[in-house]
C-alpha cells in the first residue's frame, strides 16, 4: 500500500457500523488499512459505534489490566490464527471478568473487549517484530468480537454472489474450498471473502454480507488456474505459510457487497473425473455449520450466532460437494441450481 504508516485515529464503516480505529503504533497501521479497506472513510457518518485502541507496552509486566476476584478462565489453549490454514499462532487464556472478556496472549499481548461499551482496547509487546498476518490476526480477533456483539456473524467459509445470489462454501484447509471457490471466481462469480463473510438477521431473511480479504492460495491451488500460474511478478505475495492475492487484482470488479444466501455447499476432493453434488439434510448441514463458526465465549451471543446459522441452514439449499477433477468446469454444476431458485 501506499499510504503513509502514520500512527493515530482512522475511520471506517463496515456495513452500517462505525468504526474507530486508534493506535499509537505505526507497525498497526499498514495492516489495518489493508484488512480494512474496503471499508475506510474519511469521517465516520456519525458517532462511531465501534472502537478499536492498540497501543505497545515495553512488557509483560505494564499491561495495565487487573483482574477482579470474581474472573473466570473460560479458556486456555492454542487458538488458531487468521485464514483457513488452522495453524496456532497464539498461546492464549480468555477470561470472564464482569462485563469484560480478557484475551490474554502472553508474550505478546492482551486484549480487553468491552462489549457493553463497544470498545476493545489492545496492549502488545513489540509488535514491530510480528509478521503483518499476526498483527491482522489481532485486529480481526477484535472486531469480530464487536461484530458479532451488534448482530453482524461470521462463519469460517468462502462466499460468493451471482446474480443477486450468495453461495457459502465452509471448509476447513484441504477439502477444496479456496479452489472451488476460485473455479466459480473466474467465471463471473463476484466476491464477497475468502474465508469469513458476515451474516446479518433481516427478519424475514438471512443476509450475506462482504468481508473481502487477501486470497490464500496454496502452490498446488496456484497450479490449477492459468492466470495464478502465469501471474505478472508481485502479484502472488507470500505469507506465514500461504501466498496470496487481491481479489481486484486479478480479476476485474469481482467485488460484490450483499446478496440472499442460496446455496450451502460442503466440499471434499474425490478422485473422479466429473464433480456431483449430493442434496444434504438441514440437520447434517447445520451440524457440519457449526464447527466453522468462530469461537463464542458470551451465552447470549452464542445463542444469537446458533439462531443466526440454523435461520440460515433454513433458507438455503445445501449440498455436498463431491469435488472432482474437472476443476474448472464447476461453474457449469452451480449456475444452473441457482438459476433455477431464480425461476421458483
Amino acid at each position: 500500500m501506499n499510504t503513509a504508516v502514520i500512527a493515530g485515529e482512522y475511520f471506517f464503516n463496515c456495513h452500517g457500523l462505525d468504526l474507530r480505529f486508534r493506535t499509537s503504533v505505526p507497525a498497526f497501521v499498514e495492516p489495518a488499512l489493508a484488512f480494512l479497506r474496503h471499508f475506510q472513510t474519511d469521517v465516520a457518518q456519525g458517532a462511531p459505534v465501534l472502537t478499536i485502541q492498540f497501543d505497545e507496552v515495553a512488557s509483560r509486566a505494564e499491561v495495565p489490566v487487573k483482574l477482579s476476584a470474581g474472573s473466570k478462565v473460560l479458556f486456555s489453549g492454542e487458538r488458531p490464527s487468521l485464514g483457513d490454514a488452522m495453524r496456532p499462532l497464539w498461546q492464549c487464556e480468555i477470561v470472564q471478568d464482569g462485563d469484560r472478556l480478557i484475551a490474554d496472549f502472553h508474550d505478546q499481548g492482551v486484549l480487553v473487549i468491552d462489549g457493553a461499551r463497544n470498545l476493545v482496547e489492545g496492549y502488545f509487546i513489540r509488535p514491530d517484530a510480528m509478521h503483518p498476518d499476526v498483527r491482522t490476526s489481532f485486529l480481526h480477533f477484535a472486531l469480530a468480537e464487536l461484530l458479532k456483539r451488534n448482530g453482524l456473524f461470521t462463519v469460517h467459509a468462502t462466499a460468493l454472489e451471482y446474480e443477486g445470489k450468495g453461495v457459502l462454501i465452509p471448509g476447513y484447509s484441504g477439502q477444496g474450498k479456496t479452489t472451488s471457490f476460485l473455479s466459480l471466481l473466474r467465471s463471473g462469480f463476484r466476491y464477497l471473502s475468502d474465508d469469513y463473510p458476515l451474516l446479518r438477521d433481516l427478519g424475514t431473511h438471512m443476509e450475506l454480507l462482504a468481508f473481502p480479504m487477501k486470497i490464500d492460495v496454496t502452490d498446488r491451488t496456484i497450479e490449477f488456474f492459468p492466470e495464478l500460474r502465469d501471474a505478472a511478478p508481485g502479484l502472488l505475495k507470500q505469507g506465514i505459510q500461504k501466498k496470496h492475492f487481491q481479489s481486484e487484482d486479478l480479476y476485474a470488479e469481482s467485488i460484490g457487497r450483499s446478496c440472499t444466501p442460496a446455496v450451502i455447499m460442503f466440499p471434499h476432493v474425490v478422485d473422479m473425473p466429473h464433480s456431483c453434488l449430493e442434496p444434504l439434510s438441514k440437520s447434517r448441514a447445520l451440524e457440519a455449520l457449526m464447527p466453522q463458526g468462530l469461537l463464542v465465549y458470551d451465552q447470549t451471543v452464542a445463542r444469537r450466532e446458533f439462531q443466526a446459522l440454523s435461520k440460515l441452514v433454513q433458507q438455503v439449499d445445501c449440498y455436498r460437494l463431491h469435488f472432482g477433477r474437472d476443476i474448472l468446469e464447476l461453474p457449469k454444476l452451480i449456475r444452473p441450481l441457482l438459476d433455477a431458485r431464480s425461476a421458483a
